[in-house]
């Protein structure tokens, strides 16, 4: 049964999130970076009866409990987990966490708001100055949250869904410190951080950690190259047969016409070959040549028919009629 695309990037987002959710970080910077990216780009800070209520919607169980398990061990912030069913438009569950209680503090222990509870519109001013393994966990986050991986090939793409211009902007400088060329546009009104070549998608991927992924990935990009280069290889031949064809359909034409021309006074020699060209159209001048009695070289009947052509057309022109080209279509000619 043949997948159609969304199932297939379905399949490798997912194959690539649940890598990373299980991808043991120890360095307490880079945890803070990846809740932070995460916060950022998969939540949002809501007002409940005067207080900040930090809110995160996620598309895996896996996912959810990393996210709970670092704000509890790196805040100390409890959080509620709310499970929606999947329903006609959306497929599959959507996991809810919310912090209320802390939901202020854990905001301004992120960087999501600054001293004065304004929010931050980009990444947060830590993680943006921060070391460069601050730079990956932030695109880890910002993978689970939001990230989509298609198949290689010419339109393949990393993609990241932001929440806003600035957001986009600050990963695109995450990623130019990772030495990686990704682009920030917006589609439909939705902005998204892009990744199209498929060494800098392999390169980001084993920064993330990904590594299962960049395997599984790479081994299809290789096996579509090779597809890809049979089916050029394949084309390249059909046209080669097709032009060989087309000669031989041109030469079987002009030979017709020269017997026309020249009549009676064809030596036997070049009517022999003359004849075995008319009479095998789409031979080749080897196989024309086996055909001989006796058997001759492709370069020998070749030039047989070549003198025939020559003899017709200098007649041809003596008795100021059309010559051996005068029937061919233009792409027989070509």
């Amino acid at each position: 049964m043949k997948l159609g695309l969304n199932s297939i990037v379905m399949a490798m987002t997912s194959s690539v999130k649940d890598e990373l959710t299980r991808l043991a970080v120890t360095k307490p910077c880079c945890r803070k970076a990846e809740v932070s990216a995460l916060v950022r780009f998969a939540g949002g800070l809501h007002i409940a009866a005067g207080k900040i209520v930090v809110e995160v919607e996620l598309d895996a169980a896996q996912s959810a409990r990393r996210l709970r398990k670092d704000i509890a061990d790196l805040y100390g912030h409890d959080s509620d987990l709310a499970v929606i069913s999947s329903s006609g438009i959306r497929k599959g569950s959507r996991y809810v966490i919310r912090v209320i209680e802390d939901g202020e503090a854990l905001a301004r222990q992120t960087g999501l708001v600054d001293s004065n509870n304004r929010p931050i519109r980009g990444l947060p001013p830590q993680v943006v100055n921060g070391p460069i393994c601050d730079a990956e966990a932030a695109w880890r986050g910002a993978f689970i949250a939001h990230g989509s991986l298609t198949e290689p090939g010419r339109s393949s793409s990393l993609e990241i869904t932001c929440p806003g211009p600035e957001a986009a902007l600050a990963l695109v400088g995450s990623a130019r410190r990772l030495g990686i060329a990704a682009k920030a546009r917006e589609v439909r009104g939705v902005d998204r951080v892009v990744i199209r070549d498929g060494d800098a998608i392999g390169a980001l991927l084993t920064r993330l950690g990904a590594h299962e992924s960049v395997i599984a990935w790479e081994e299809r990009r290789m096996r579509r190259e090779v597809r890809a280069t049979a089916n050029r290889l394949a084309n390249f031949d059909d046209a080669n047969l097709r032009r060989s064809a087309r000669a031989a359909v041109a030469a079987s034409a002009r030979v017709q016409r020269a017997m026309e021309i020249l009549g009676d006074t064809i030596p036997d020699h070049l009517k022999e070959a003359g004849e075995l060209r008319i009479n095998h159209g789409q031979a080749s001048l080897e196989e024309l040549g086996s055909l001989a009695s006796p058997p001759m070289t492709k370069d020998a009947i070749a030039g047989r028919i070549r003198r025939l052509l020559a003899m017709a057309d200098k007649r041809a022109a003596e008795l100021g009629i059309p010559d051996t080209e005068a029937g061919l279509s233009p792409d027989l000619l070509g």
